[in-house]
């Protein structure tokens, strides 16, 4: 049975990382156990997540001062639950550019966070919707796969899928549940056409 959503992402960590985007706790602590039995392959589809984000942002085309207004706006909105800085942010922006960004020796005092406010921060203000989402993550997932991460592959069961399209209505509503409705279809004629052939 494929859905547009199972052919989008195709692994376990990817499944998790758009349920914590969706901001629906029990789904994403549902999958994280399975994912984070690999956390390098977490890690991983994190960092790709980041590296697509900044692509869509365009920030090569920005003034310097462009992408410290970015950070400041990641700082304010994911600051009191991440403690990010706007320097931190706008280092790794500039360090995921190529450009030098200063204070090359100082690390991150949370490896991956910054990364992940940055990303919340793009979801929000790049308005994505589900289709979005799924394309920056499985655009992620093929990163990580390239890097040698090797994240678990996963095919969600329908209780899964349906869970997804719960957290997707509420948070997107009734455009969301109309792409799952559509989705659901195509993958029960999919079923009838590979149980007929078998």
């Amino acid at each position: 049975m494929t859905t547009g959503r199972a052919s989008g992402l195709s692994t376990v960590q990817g499944f998790y990382w758009h349920a914590f985007l969706l901001g629906d706790r029990p789904l994403a602590r549902r999958l994280q156990q399975r994912a984070f039995d690999h956390p390098t392959a977490v890690g991983g589809v994190l960092v790709g997540m980041f590296v697509v984000v900044v692509g869509w942002l365009c920030p090569g085309r920005y003034h310097p001062a462009e992408i410290s207004q970015f950070a400041e706006r990641v700082s304010r909105h994911t600051g009191a639950t991440y403690g990010v800085t706007a320097d931190e942010v706008a280092r790794i922006i500039l360090r995921e550019l190529g450009e030098p960004a200063g204070d090359e020796d100082v690390g991150p005092t949370h490896p991956g966070t910054a990364e992940l406010a940055v990303i919340i921060t793009a979801t929000r203000d790049l308005e994505l919707r589900p289709g979005d989402i799924d394309s920056m993550i499985s655009s992620a997932e093929g990163l990580a796969r390239k890097w040698g991460t090797d994240p678990t592959a996963y095919r969600p069961g329908f209780i899964m899928r349906w869970r997804f399209e719960i957290a997707e209505g509420r948070r997107y509503g009734l455009a969301a549940r109309k792409r799952w409705s559509a989705e659901r279809m195509g993958a029960f004629v999919s079923w009838i056409r590979d149980d007929s052939a078998g």
